[in-house]
């Protein structure tokens, strides 16, 4: 036992010192219970000092107050010494070169939350180590090979990752590009910012890209890689040869606690996760097409574009032609006052379609009657409709739709009528473009939306945009939506990117009879890949109209003439 002497006390200290003396000496002769005392002296405020009667007391007699009870009322105005209880040390985490970067930050952002049990170490020993090498399986993560948009190539082998061309990676890929190359690749250049990477890529085309599945993004083209895609559903993850397994290594016990509080993803490549929205250009089941249809089957027009449009899990149309009883036989060679029978909407159900849009000009040909009988058919067949409506109100709703976590949201307009055309206030028709409308994107953006943009612009009979076209377009982008398409276009045109928005001025005729230009034949349908709330990247399903009616899938040549053809106009 230590004892602690002062000198200079004042009779107040003395007396508390000899008070405390008196029950060191009670406590060692068995006459006081034992009791947990401070272990340093504290400026306590103490209770005033006995008096001799106290000090007298008979041994066997205890004081009134314990003291015990007298501490633990006393406050102390010091930070008393630490608590000497052992504390167990936390478990150590690391990650080898080569882990991908979300997977760490995602063990970094464990340690944060729960410091007492994990502590993050960089090189060095850890009791847990994320590694490519063999461990207690973590995650699977998907590497893909993509190329900058304005690129006419759709497959890639891995020998021709190989080829002397620009190709820029992903930091994580360095620490494991010999196992899939087999050797140290010189020419590749590694960047862990994807931006950066991917503005690169755009300066030295041809070039190519290989990055996360989920870090593709809309400026970016992903190429099948050995005739493989991650964007199919037969996808199988463990098949592809830019797949990552990423184990945790350690003893069993530190593994375990660290896989029970483990918070982190389990693969970048969710199903669950996907949404693919297939656009089309203009849709018109009369004249010429509507004839074919009665001589050659009303499916023959979809045979070809059928599959794409029934794989998407939301497939639209622009519709601007209404479906009516009493539209008579067509005339192949007819006028431009338009209708479609009423027996023509079994290929709209055929196809799949999810979203009808109603901006188009010739919506009122055959009056008001018509369109409103339209509708009553969309909404029997479950179709959606936006940009169009019983009255002026209606045709300004959106179509909005929830999939996969993925919120999607049509909006469309037409600036340019006729007047005709356009709804009014009892009046069904086509929604007129006002300010409300950039003030619309910018309110589904912001509420979480992925918004889809489409205006009945003024035709053009050209590839590249006009430049109030570019203008036009670019505001709506501007506004928020993750894509805008000009759904007016008879002849296909070129893209641009504005703020990260994709933007097709024009993917051209779907189903309409126009054979006269090889632009108005040509058609795209641009199938929109979402991911976890954000455009991920486009796909171009590129067709040619036959007979009047029906647009086939183009060869690789007619392919590489359409894309290079647009992609020049889109100064690319």
């Amino acid at each position: 036992m230590k004892f602690f002497i002062c000198a200079g006390l004042d009779g107040r200290r003395f007396w508390s010192g000899l008070y405390l003396f008196a029950l060191f000496w009670l406590t060692a002769c068995g006459h006081v219970a034992e009791t947990a005392l401070p272990t340093a002296v504290l400026p306590l405020t103490l209770p005033a000092p006995p008096t001799p009667q106290q000090l007298a007391t008979p041994t066997g007699t205890l004081p009134p107050t314990p003291v015990a009870s007298q501490v633990e009322a006393v406050a102390p105005t010091a930070t008393p010494a630490a608590t000497a209880t052992a504390v167990a040390n936390p478990t150590t985490l690391r990650a080898d070169p080569g882990v991908p970067g979300d997977l760490r930050a995602a063990a970094q952002a464990l340690v944060k939350q729960q410091p007492d049990q994990f502590a993050w170490v960089e090189g060095g020993p850890a009791d847990v180590t994320l590694t490519l090498d063999a461990g207690t399986p973590l995650a699977e993560w998907v590497y893909v090979v993509a190329a900058p948009f304005a690129t006419v190539e759709d497959d890639v082998t891995l020998p021709d990752l190989m080829i002397s061309r620009p190709l820029f990676a992903a930091a994580d890929v360095e620490a494991w590009d010999t196992a899939v190359f087999n050797s140290a690749d010189p020419h590749i250049t590694y960047l862990a910012n994807t931006a950066e990477m991917v503005e690169r890529a755009w300066a030295e085309r041809p070039s190519l890209v290989i990055l996360p599945f989920d870090q593709l993004r809309s400026d970016l083209k992903l190429l099948r890689l050995d005739g493989v895609s991650p964007l199919t559903a037969e996808f199988d993850p463990a098949a592809y040869p830019l797949t990552v397994q990423v184990n945790v290594a350690g003893e069993k016990t530190d593994v375990t606690d660290f896989l029970a509080a483990w918070n982190g993803p389990a693969t970048n490549w969710d199903p669950g996760k996907l949404t693919r929205v297939a656009m089309t250009g203009v849709t018109a089941l009369t004249r010429a097409t509507a004839y074919q249809m009665e001589i050659g089957g009303i499916l023959a027009p979809g045979t070809a574009v059928g599959p794409v449009l029934q794989a998407a899990d939301i497939a639209h149309v622009s519709n601007e032609v209404s479906f009516t009883p009493d539209c008579p036989y067509p005339d192949p060679i007819g006028g431009t006052t338009f209708c479609s029978r009423e027996s023509y909407f079994e290929l709209l159900t055929w196809l799949g379609i999810d979203v009808v849009e109603l901006t188009g000009n010739h919506i009122n040909d055959w009056g008001t009657d018509a369109l409103l009988h339209s509708l009553a058919l969309y909404e029997a067949a479950g179709m959606a409709v936006f940009g169009g409506g019983a009255d002026a109100a209606t045709a300004q709703q959106p179509a909005l739709f929830e999939h996969n976590g993925n919120r999607i949201a049509f909006v469309g307009c037409n600036p340019v009528g006729p007047a005709y055309a356009w709804a009014g206030e009892a009046k069904p028709g086509s929604r007129l473009c006002d300010d409300g409308f950039v003030a619309q994107i910018a309110e589904l953006a912001a509420a979480g939306y992925q918004v889809m943009a489409t205006l009945q612009y003024n035709e053009f009979y050209h590839y590249a945009p006009t430049a109030q076209q570019e203008v036009d377009f670019a505001e709506l982008a501007q506004a928020g939506a993750a894509a805008v398409s000009g759904s007016q276009a008879h002849h296909a045109q070129g893209f641009a990117f504005v703020d990260g928005t994709f933007i097709h001025y024009g993917p051209g005729n779907l189903f309409f009879d126009q054979m006269d230009q090889l632009g108005t034949r040509q058609t795209f349908v641009d199938t929109y890949v979402f991911y976890d709330g954000r455009l991920l990247t486009v796909e171009l399903w590129t067709g040619l109209i036959e007979n009047y009616c029906c647009p086939r899938e183009m060869t690789l040549a007619e392919r590489e003439a359409v894309l290079t053809a647009v992609f020049q106009a889109s100064g690319w």
